[in-house]
């Protein structure tokens, strides 16, 4: 699951929802969170400002699992 989605769950949000919300169709949100589709740079940042989040968080970085994070954490102090 990307980080897109993964935000999108968060808040308990349906893609039509989160679609409305953002303000694009809910074909391009669907898109966008499989991979089928990437968004432009202004769409980005509409969905980076309605999550509060980076658009590296939401479209670049890796997901990441808490367990994850728990064991990189840990490596990185050893």
């Amino acid at each position: 699951m990307n980080n897109l989605k993964k935000e999108r769950l968060k808040n308990k949000l349906t893609q039509k929802q989160a679609a409305e919300s953002i303000g694009i169709s809910y074909s391009m949100l669907s898109k966008v969170e499989t991979d089928n589709k990437v968004p432009s740079k202004e769409t980005m940042e509409k969905f980076a400002n309605f999550y509060s989040k980076t658009v590296d968080y939401l479209f670049f970085e890796s997901p990441i699992t808490e367990s994850e994070k728990e064991i990189n954490s840990i490596k990185q102090k050893v």
